[in-house]
This record gives structure tokens, sequence and C-alpha cells, in this order.
């Protein structure tokens, strides 16, 4: 046995030898211990200008100091890093038959390679630091530049926005540096190897590298030059760097700046230079300060400026109020270079377990954002940026993590100038790993290096921002030394923002504090009132992910946030997420449609499927219905009433900055859904935080028996950026009498129903009206009225839906079949007229529901005027625990023709039980076919709750109302439910599965479960929004629409 041990112990430590050797001859993408070579250390973004007046412009695209070398490169594609043209940097090296790519941009999106698709884990075995070598392709990018003349005598500076996921970058043939992480700049010195006129760069990329291990975040893996591509120049002697804290003293009133500038001499002989910071509020200097530095050759020093600010104008995403700051370094009066800033002065502190901007609790009401777009994968335009933004202001989003690495500059520069209050995080996630001690980087030593270096690039780079207001260390890395010497470093470099990090100190041993905030993601309200209230009274609690958002989803937020204003430490969260990475593809015919994981590559490749698809905007950032229940829920006045009939209310301002007064406020009064009276209050002052109350003593409401709404709407008074004047920025609406409608009474016929039992069928009819019923299955198969036949084909009892992405990840196409199969298999066990009178005729079906041991019936009760009143009835007996039912409704199929729909109910979009808060009662009216939503992935969708009454009618006026009785609720679609639902596995479906039929089908339901939205992988529906299995009825009547 010794011997055994012996000989163990000996092959272990060749084997380890071996490793190690081998890591030692592997190249820079396969070495832990090497991920940059010869880069310039992270620094603030800026630009560098001739003079303060060009820097005051700032626009950096245009500077004489920027090439900018975005634009058309050669390129080649190759498979694997051993077919790789490996010289391809040479002079010489023969391109002429190489493709054109457009840069930035990633190739899979150009007709190379393809997509991948990983929720969470690698999509090759994971063995750091080595990735997959059969396929690994590699892309070779190469193209010449001119060099300005006037950089002469200058540093020469090679900047890479982000490129994905390694890359070797030569000048003129002579290899430059090596650089990994794929979504920070990275900047080489290429002074020395440039030359006058015509220069040529190089660029070879990596698809998989062992910075990849650290990269494994819920999105597309694609590979490229994602970011811009520019040189820019600098004198020898210049601003290294630039660090802004710019906060406020203690009352909150008076900004205090703090300027750390960094600079350097790179010129052989000793340098006196001046340095001159100025601020400007708009064009007005308030402030300048001159500072003198001697420098030796190849020496550099930091120069600090402190000043306060009287009556300053403080930054917050309700008034992002922005200072602009130059800096001009000048040696005997000659301007060297000058720069500028964009400063926001505001305080971030976390006080008494609360977080606190301006010394204020605010509320962040905030979604997770990925750089998507639909055609060019991980290359975001201006354009899309700004209309992210503009969505955000426009529904009430005053807050983005950037999920999960730091974005694209120009994304900082529109969220400090338009207000959005952010959480930059770290390009750090190793979700594939597990989040065990023994198996996660953050705790071996061989990642430690690498880790710190994604923080300190982020930090160093984004530190200027006044948008920032917390650091995330990364996403789902597990914990470890990593994060805690991550904590302490960030907490010793800036001192001005909180830290977050949302695995610290879970599950682990790693218990020493370094989290600023608990940010647990999808942590339910039971799990929070057991596990965070009263147990952490010195940090606030912010959801960095919550109400998963995938497919038709997002159901109870208004229940999250109700919790959120009654538990002072909660502070709000960020949907997961913004929006759905759907890529654009053509099908055969030519037609657009939206992919998702699993529709690129081949089989070898594991994928998370249509889990990219978890937005509250489409991958073109039209809005999902959901997304008007963010508006609603997020909005930031609240109208209530305080007594009905007094017709007195209290107004709610939930701004934390701003007063009400600059706004304006409207009501609209309806009767039975119209507006019957409408009103313009002006503008009502109500200080931030405040409440008042408000009687519309003018307004008299009848007792006349009909149902009454006020409808109160808040709009902009002026325009702002980017909201115009009258935006619509919150609404509310208030039952104020709850009669029931009394227009159901039929009308009195001459005609005398008859009925006729044939031998499959039961008729009963007048000269005006017929309905026939089939007496196998006890359905309503005709109904006419007038020669007019409103059924195409029999519909019946229904109990079903289209499974929801929700519905999916809890199981429940298995779980719930049951209820599936009793909308499939329904035994008659009782066909019989119950009653019969010249005027009215009473059917009823009873139907045994087997695999349930219940009992479903269908009772229609025919007048002679052509109405029909149907009662469903579940009578369900199982003492045995079955799932909560998906719903309980009728479906009819009606002719194609009936496709003018009107309804006096919740709308105009699509809402259910636990999504309805945005969805007012009023009438609306559709097309049948614009009605449908459709979700990437077909699934149920379409539905609207709480109808007092629904029509279907033709173009010529035809068709039929229906009357709840008194509510019930309706969707109505080209298409069968069964379109919808592709069983128990979700296959790989699509919009264009999806082709409309020629007919409606109309569901009239009791109810509906709701679509939940706490998860998307477990996680029910609240249980009050569960359809239990018990007793049920309901009722309701078609009538005959003739014109």
């Amino acid at each position: 046995m010794k011997r055994m041990q012996n000989q163990l112990s000996v092959i272990l430590i060749v084997l380890v030898a071996q490793l190690i050797n081998a890591q030692q001859n592997s190249p820079e993408w396969q070495d832990l211990s090497i991920f940059e070579v010869n880069t310039l250390k992270p620094r603030a973004t800026f630009y560098v200008y001739d003079s303060e007046g060009e820097a005051l412009k700032n626009d950096y695209y245009n500077s004489n100091n920027l090439l900018l070398l975005n634009g058309t490169w050669k390129f080649n594609f190759a498979e694997t890093p051993q077919t790789r043209p490996e010289d391809f940097y040479k002079s010489n090296f023969d391109i002429s038959g190489w493709d054109d790519i457009k840069v930035p941009g990633d190739w899979q999106m150009q007709g190379y390679d393809f997509p991948l698709y990983v929720s969470a884990g690698y999509t090759h075995e994971i063995n750091p630091p080595f990735v997959d070598t059969l396929y690994n392709p590699v892309g070779s990018y190469k193209r010449n530049f001119t060099l300005p003349e006037n950089w002469k005598d200058k540093r020469v500076i090679l900047h890479f926005g982000a490129v994905n996921s390694a890359f070797y970058v030569w000048v003129n043939g002579q290899k430059v540096g090596y650089d990994e992480d794929s979504k920070t700049p990275s900047k080489f010195d290429i002074t020395s190897i440039v030359k006058a006129g015509e220069n040529e760069i190089a660029v070879e990329v990596y698809r998989w590298s062992d910075g990849t291990y650290l990269e494994d975040q819920d999105f597309w893996r694609l590979s490229g030059i994602e970011r811009d591509v520019y040189l820019y120049a600098t004198p020898k002697s210049y601003i290294a760097d630039v660090f802004f804290k710019a906060g406020l003293d203690s009352t909150y009133t008076e900004g205090i700046l703090d300027a750390s500038v960094s600079l350097r001499n790179e010129s052989s002989r000793s340098k006196k230079l001046q340095l001159q910071l100025k601020l400007y509020d708009g064009t007005q200097e308030v402030y300048a300060a001159d500072q003198e530095a001697r420098l030796a050759a190849s020496e550099k020093d930091t120069l600090q400026f402190q000043h306060l600010i009287k009556q300053v104008k403080a930054w917050s995403a309700e008034h992002p109020n922005l200072y602009t700051a130059t800096l001009s370094l000048t040696e005997n009066r000659n301007t060297l270079m000058s720069t500028s800033f964009k400063i926001g002065f505001r305080s971030v502190e976390i006080k008494g377990g609360k977080l606190l901007v301006n010394g204020k609790p605010i509320l962040l009401k905030g979604v997770n954002r990925h750089e998507h777009d639909q055609y060019s994968g991980h290359m975001i335009s201006e354009e899309s940026m700004l209309r992210d933004i503009r969505l955000f202001k426009e529904n009430n989003i005053n807050a983005v993590r950037n999920s999960h690495y730091p974005n694209d500059s120009r994304w900082y520069e529109l969220c400090d100038q338009y207000g959005i209050y952010m959480i930059d995080e770290a390009n750090l996630e190793t979700h594939g790993f597990g989040y065990d001690e023994d198996k996660t980087p953050a705790n071996k030593p061989e990642f430690a290096a690498m880790h710190h270096d994604r923080l300190k690039a982020m930090v160093e780079t984004n530190k200027n921002h006044a948008s920032i207001i917390i650091w995330s260390m990364g996403n789902e890395a597990g914990d470890g030394p990593a994060f805690i010497d991550g904590y302490h470093w960030i907490k010793n470099r800036d001192n001005s923002r909180p830290v977050q990090y949302e695995r610290a100190e879970r599950g682990t041993s790693f218990q020493e504090p370094h989290t600023d905030v608990i940010p647990w993601m999808y942590a339910s309200l039971d799990y929070i009132k057991k596990n965070y209230i009263g147990k952490y009274p010195d940090r606030p609690f912010i959801w960095c992910e919550y109400a998963h958002s995938m497919g038709n989803s997002t159901g109870n937020l208004q229940d999250l946030w109700d919790f959120v204003y009654e538990q002072p430490q909660m502070q709000g969260g960020f949907i997961w997420d913004w929006v759905d990475q759907g890529f654009v593809k053509q099908d055969s015919t030519g037609a657009d449609y939206w992919t998702y994981g699993g529709d690129y590559g081949p089989d070898r490749y594991r994928h998370d499927a249509n889990f990219v698809l978890n937005g509250i905007v489409n991958p073109d950032r039209t809005p999902h219905p959901a997304l008007a229940e963010v508006k609603q829920v997020y909005q930031n006045v609240k109208i209530e009433a305080r007594d009905t009939e007094a017709l007195e209310f209290t107004m709610k301002n939930r701004f934390f900055f701003t007063n009400l007064d600059a706004y304006t406020i409207s009501y609209d009064l309806l009767r039975d859904g119209v507006a019957i009276s409408s009103n313009n209050l002006g503008s009502l002052e109500v200080a931030p935080q405040d409440s008042i109350v408000f009687t519309l003593k003018a307004l008299r409401l009848p007792e006349d028996g009909h149902e009454y709404f006020i409808n109160f709407t808040i709009r902009t008074k002026t325009a702002s950026p980017l909201l115009p004047k009258d935006f619509v920025v919150a609404r509310d609406q208030i039952l104020l009498t709850n009669t029931p409608l009394t227009n159901n009474a039929f009308t009195e016929s001459k005609e005398k129903l008859v009925v006729t039992d044939y031998k499959d069928s039961l008729t009963v009819k007048t000269d005006a009206v017929s309905l026939s019923f089939s007496k196998e299955t006890g359905r309503l198969k005709s109904y006419s009225f007038k020669g007019q036949n409103y059924l195409k084909e029999e519909g019946g009892l229904n109990f079903w839906r289209a499974p929801t992405d929700n519905d999916f990840g809890n199981n429940y196409p298995k779980r719930g079949k049951i209820w599936k199969d009793a909308s499939q298999n329904q035994e008659l066990i009782s066909f019989k007229v119950v009653t019969k009178t010249p005027d009215s005729v009473l059917v009823e079906s009873v139907y045994q529901l087997d695999t349930l041991q219940a009992q479903a019936s269908s009772r229609f009760l025919i007048y002679a005027d052509g109405s029909l009143k149907v009662t469903n009835s579940l009578n369900y007996a199982d003492s045995e625990k079955v799932a909560e039912i998906p719903r309980f409704g009728m479906n009819f199929i009606l002719p194609k023709t009936y496709d003018h729909a009107k309804w006096y109910g919740r709308g105009p979009h699509e809402n259910y039980q636990d999504r309805k808060k945005s969805a007012f009662v009023g009438i609306y009216e559709s097309s049948v076919a614009d009605l449908y939503f459709p979700y990437i992935r077909p699934q149920e969708n379409g539905y609207r709750t709480e109808n007092r009454w629904i029509s279907l009618t033709s173009d010529s006026g035809v068709g039929i109302k229906i009357v709840g009785l008194p509510l019930v609720s309706f969707s109505a679609h080209h298409n069968y439910i069964s379109d919808f639902d592709p069983g128990e596995e979700k296959q790989q479906r699509h919009t264009i599965d999806i082709k409309p039929r020629d007919l409606i089908s109309l569901t009239i339901n009791y109810k509906q479960t709701g679509v939940g939205g706490d998860n998307s992988w477990g996680a029910k529906p609240h249980e009050k929004y569960q359809l239990k299995p018990q007793n049920y009825s309901y009722s309701f009547i078609i009538k005959p629409i003739t014109p």
C-alpha cells in the first residue's frame, strides 16, 4: 500500500509539473498569469484639445488630436488558432483576397461564425486556463492609416474601446501588445512605432481565452472589435488622469469640489508647467484656479484643487444639473493641451441603513440593461442609447444597472446628461463554476490578479460620472478573497460611493462585510421578511435583479412596490431585464422574425433557448404590455380617494427633489366608460415627499344607477430635453360608484321558441333565431339570428392556456396537465332540456372530468329575442391536491369577419389579474388581429380582464355582444389556443410559426391564473392570483347585434 501511495505521489508530482510547464508554454490567451502586455494603466475617460475653447465644445470625434479608425477593415476568419494566418501582421503579407468588415462590430453579425447563447455556463469544458481549441475562431483585421502631420513630436496612443475576448495588436509589423477584458478600454503607447505618413495596423482577435472564464454573463457570446478604435495624441508633458469628487456639504446646499490631477513629463528635459482649472455653470465661470508643477524628465506629479461652491445646483436623476470643468496645461503661456469634464455635484452615502442621495432616501426604480442591438449585436449606437434613455424617462424608470459589465463611454455621458441613477458593474461573472468555495475562481489565488484588474479598470475609467451612485463588483461570481480585497481597494480609492456585490457573505465562510447594500436577487417578500427585515439595520435592501420579465410576465409588481413603500430600508430594485435579446433573421419567404438561443450553430453546442428573452421591450424597443405596468407602478404621483361621496382626494408626491407645481393635473369623469365631464385643475403645489388633500367642489355626481369612475392625469407643464410639454407622467383611476349595469334585460318578442329533438342534435328556433346543439358533445354548434350564423365551429368549456415562460419554469405543462386533459376529454353524461316555455328554453350539458373526479356543466338559457344566457359551473370534489387551474372559461369559434372588437373593461393593452394596475376600466376598440401580442416564443397572450361587456362585429355592424354578470374576462385571436401551445416542451418556436386562421377564437372566462414574475425557474404566481381547484360558477349573456 505504501509503495502504491509513493507511486501515486510521483504521478501527481509529474502531472502538476506538466500542467505548470504547459501553462508556461501556453500563449497569453491560455495563461492566467498574463492578461495584458504593454497596456497603459486605466484612466478616466477624457479627450485632448488644443485650446480651452475646443475643450468646451468637447466635439471629440473632430478633435485635431483624435484619429478615428472605425470603418472598413480587411478581415480573415479562421475556425481555429492553428489555421489562422500567423504572419499576416507583416507589411508584405498579401491580403488582397481578404473580405471587408465593419469596425466596430461583432463578426457573427456580419456573416462569419455563429452566435451562441448560454445563460450560465460555458460552451466548452471547464478546465482553466485552457479553452476549446478544436473550434476557437480567430479574426484577423488589418488596415492602413495616415498619421496627421501635426502629431509630430507628440505621444501617440492607440485606443480600443472593447475587444471580445482577447487580442494582439501590431503596428507597422511590430508587436505592440496584448489584452483581455472584453468590456473595458485597452490603450497602447505606439509613439516609437508610428511614422510620418502611412502606417499599418493589424489586430488578431480570439473568440475564447482564459479571460472567458470571467465572462459567463447571461447574454449572447459574440466576438470582435465591439467599440470605437482610435488614435489620440498628447504632448510629451500631459494630463495623465483626473479624479473629480464633486460632493455636497453636510447641509446638502454647498458643493465641494475636490479635484486630483495627475501630470506626467515624458520629455527629455525638466518642465515648469502651469495647470489651470475652471468651472462653469453654463457659460458663467464660477471658479478658476492655477497651480504650478515642476517636473523633471520622466517624472510625474499629482495636483490637488479644493473649493466650496455656494448655492450649488445639485445633480440628481430628477434634476441632472451639470457643471463644466476645464483643465488647461500650459508652458510659458503656451497651451500644451486642454480637456473638459461634465461635473455633477451630489452626495451618495449610507446613513441609518438607508441609501441617501443629496440627503434623501431615494428609491431606485430601475432596470437591468444589456448592450444589445437586434442587427449589430453588442455594438451599440448613440441613437440606440438615447432611445433607451428616452423610454426610461417616458416610463418613470430612474435607474439602470449595467448588467454585467462596463458600457460604452457614451452611455455614461448620456446618463449624466439626462439623469439616470446607475450601478456600474465590473466585467466579472463565473456562474458556470457554481458558488462552492472550492470551485469559485474568487477563492483561487491564480485568478486574484485578473479580478483586481477588472475592478480597477471599471473604477478608474468611469470614476468621474455623476450618474454612477454605486459600484458593483460583479455578478454571480461566487465569493472569496478576490472580492473582499476588491471591496477594500475600491473603498480606499473612491470613498464617495457605496460598493455592492450580490454574492457577498452568502452561504460561504467569507463573512467579513464587503457589501454596503443588501442586493439579493429575486428574493421573495417572504424571504426578505424572514432574512432581512430587522437583521441588517445598517444596510439598505435593493434588488439587483427582480421581476423576471421572461415572455408574458411581470406580474405582482404592484405588490412588491407596496412592500417597498411600507418598509423604510427597502429602496427599490432593477427589473430583469430591459430588452429582449433577439436578433433579426429572415425565413424562406423573406419575412423577418426574432431569434433566440438554439437558432444558430451546430447541435453540439449547448444553449439556453429563449431564456435570453426577458425584456419589457422587444429587440427593436417596441414595448411589451408589461412596460405600461412598470410605468404605472413606478410613477411618482399617487392619487387616492379619501371620501368618494364628498369627492375628496389625497395626492402624494413621491418625487424627492421636485415640487408637483412643475406638473398639471386634470380629470375625466366616466359614466359607464364614457367621459361626461373633464377639467384641468392646473398646478397644485406639493412639496417632495409631501401630500395634500383636495376636493372637486364644482363636480356633482348624479345618483342615477350608473357606474362612475374618475381618471386623474398628471402631465408635464413645460418641455424637458426628452419629454415634451403635456406628456403624461402619472395616472390614477378611482371607482366612485359600484352600481351593476342594468342593460341586461331581454326584449320582448312576438316570436315563440320551438324545440326540435333530432337524432344527433337539438334545435331551438323561431323564424329569426336558430340555435343547434350537438347531442354527442352537448356543445352549441350553431347560433344564428336573421340568417347570420355567429359560430364557425363548436366551442366548449376550457380550463387550459398556452403555457407562458413562467408556466414552463414551474413545470406547469406537466404539473398541470390534468387541466389540459380536462379541456380535451370531457365525457358528456347528461344533455337535456331543463325547462321549456314559448319565451325561453333552458338546455343543460353536464360533463364528467374523470381525471379530476369533478363535473362541469354549461346551462344555455335561450330567449325568443335571440339572446342567450350562459352559466358555466365547475363542481370540484377531488380530495387529492392538484395544480392550480390555468383558466376557467368557454371557447367559441366565430367567423373571421367579426374582426372589430369593442369592450367595456380593462385596457387598452393586455392585462391579467396580477398585472392590471395600468389597465384602466373604459371602453376600448381594436381589431382582433391587434389584440394579439406576438411574444417571440409564442405563448398565452392578449387577455383583457374585468369586462362589463364585449362586442365583436363585422364591417357591416353585424355581430354579437357578450354581457358579463357582472364581469368576465376575454381574449380573441385569429388562432386556436392550441396554436400557441407547444406541448410539454417548449420546442424552438417563433412568431413566424403562428399563421392566422380564417376564424376568431373567442374565450369568455371567469378568471385566469396570473402570469407571475418573481422568477422564471420555479416560482408560481402569488397564491392570491391563482385559480384554486374548487367550485366555481359564472354567467354571461350573448346578444345578437344587427345594424
